[in-house]
């Protein structure tokens, strides 16, 4: 049995209100569990707002939590279900880090959604060890969350996407404070319809203030701001510009490997067979250090890099080409320059990544 002094510094570390842990262990391949309890036993009734501390029945429940030292951790917690004294009403008790019948608690929520907004379910799923089931749980929650309010102070709006499936078209729309970071709405579809109802609800005093809106090269987004906010600069910012790009030089990859795998399949000799099976396995684990920005690879990244631009000449010039507009937003100093640059980028970009069609 851990010691009080150990239980205490845990309850610190936990650092989740009017807890207290009252007992933890470790079980390898599953992770740190930690049993708490409320620190407060007496909680109002919500028929009568009466005090009472009377539990009709304990309930024990493992939700997860943020992970500590690089380790799972669940936290084994009692959902107690009270007898109001007064009016005799059964109910379960609130608990304010984790709603009722969820499995997680709300910073871990908020760390995962802030996670798949930057990048996808189905790998901020793999990085959280989660469902991707539980996680457009957690979105769906939070979009219903969100509706209950509206924006205060809003003046750079922020539209963008996350990928339900990866590769499937499959998105979600995001819209968030600039400005702030803070979310101020997700929802179940990215098309002009879904958005134009769910800002109208804001309401027009919300709208006018905004004076800047930025969002990738999806033309509903574009339209969703002219109708709605007419006077606002709209603005495609260098992230979403990058953020396009590095979208098609993975497709380019995946095109690379398919078209690999059919020359492989297609090969009438064995050592032929054998040069374009080491030629696929250079693409091998090869995402990341694509998308990767030149100066952070590893040595062992740059040797990667090296062998797959000597190996595929278009998925190459499609990198050179990402790391040509990196470039020129790290270098330019005038919007003249810039405009210069950017215009004969774009005469190669069409070529390689399609640009004409989401222009």
């Amino acid at each position: 049995m851990p010691s009080n002094s150990e239980l205490s510094l845990l309850t610190k570390c936990l650092d989740l209100d009017d807890v207290k842990v009252i007992n933890f262990g470790f079980i390898p391949e599953f992770g740190l569990v930690i049993s708490v309890e409320n620190k407060c036993p007496i909680v109002e009734c919500p028929k009568c707002q009466s005090k009472t501390g009377r539990v009709n029945r304990n309930d024990s429940q493992l939700i997860r939590d943020l992970p500590m030292m690089g380790k799972m951790v669940h936290l084994n917690i009692n959902r107690r279900q009270m007898r109001c004294q007064k009016c005799g009403h059964k109910f379960v008790e609130e608990l304010s880090y984790v709603k009722k019948n969820r499995k997680f608690t709300n910073r871990m929520v908020e760390k995962i959604i802030k996670e798949v907004i930057n990048s996808d379910i189905k790998n901020t799923a793999l990085n959280n060890e989660v469902s991707e089931q539980e996680i457009q749980t957690m979105l769906k929650d939070k979009g219903e969350e969100l509706k209950k309010g509206k924006p205060v102070g809003l003046k750079k709006l922020g539209i963008d996407e996350i990928a339900l499936e990866k590769g499937k078209q499959n998105y979600c729309a995001v819209l968030v404070n600039i400005e702030t970071g803070e979310l101020l709405g997700i929802l179940e579809k990215r098309n002009k319809e879904e958005l134009i109802k769910y800002m109208k609800e804001w309401g027009e005093e919300v709208l006018l203030g905004i004076e800047e809106v930025s969002i990738d090269m999806w033309r509903p987004y574009q339209k969703v701001a002219e109708e709605m906010m007419p006077e606002a600069e709209v603005v495609v910012d260098r992230f979403h510009v990058m953020k396009q790009i590095n979208e098609e030089l993975d497709k380019a990859r995946r095109s690379a490997k398919r078209e690999m795998e059919l020359r492989i399949k297609k090969a009438k000799n064995k050592k032929k067979k054998q040069e374009l099976k080491s030629q696929l396995e250079i693409l091998k684990n090869s995402k990341y250090v694509l998308l990767k920005n030149r100066e952070d690879l590893e040595e062992e990244e740059v040797k990667k890099m090296d062998d797959i631009l000597k190996n595929y000449e278009e998925l190459g010039s499609t990198y050179r080409l990402k790391e040509k507009l990196r470039q020129i937003f790290n270098t330019c100093e005038n919007w003249a320059d810039g405009l210069l640059r950017i215009t004969n980028w774009m005469r190669k970009a069409i070529y390689y990544l399609g640009l004409a069609e989401k222009s």
